[in-house]
């Protein structure tokens, strides 16, 4: 497992957490709290309502990927805003899932606090060069 922060949460991301409970559990830390505040409204997910979102994820798409634009580190907090991008099962075409930006606080090298805001994907031309990084 990695030191670096900003490399953790990246990792998370990447990984295939939604269909692997090992590669969950190697991540997120047990006493888990994610203050999400989503299109839908607010949700409060501890480790286990974070769990089985994830595992029903799984169950809806075969793979989801991150398109990160900005990954910022500082002490044991670390923000990413990305955009997912999702393959479902019904057609390996990828769509875009939603935009997320989310302030972590790491403890024990784990997943441990998230703050977290996501709404729908705008495919506006402007929303998606917002995610094209030029740095």
């Amino acid at each position: 497992m990695t030191t670096n922060n900003k490399d953790l949460v990246q990792d998370f991301f990447y990984s295939d957490y939604y269909h692997d409970k090992s590669t969950f559990e190697k991540f997120i830390h047990p006493d888990l709290v994610i203050d999400w505040s989503s299109s839908t409204g607010f949700y409060r997910l501890d480790y286990e309502k974070f769990f089985n979102m994830a595992s029903e994820m799984g169950k809806s798409f075969q793979n989801m990927s991150p398109q990160i634009s900005h990954l910022l580190e500082e002490n044991d907090k670390v923000c990413i805003r990305f955009t997912y991008n999702v393959e479902t099962l019904e057609s390996e075409d990828l769509i875009n899932l939603a935009d997320f930006f989310c302030i972590w606080e790491i403890k024990d090298n784990k997943l441990y606090k998230g703050y977290m805001m996501s709404q729908p994907c705008d495919d506006g031309i402007d929303g998606i060069l917002s995610f094209i990084n030029e740095s």
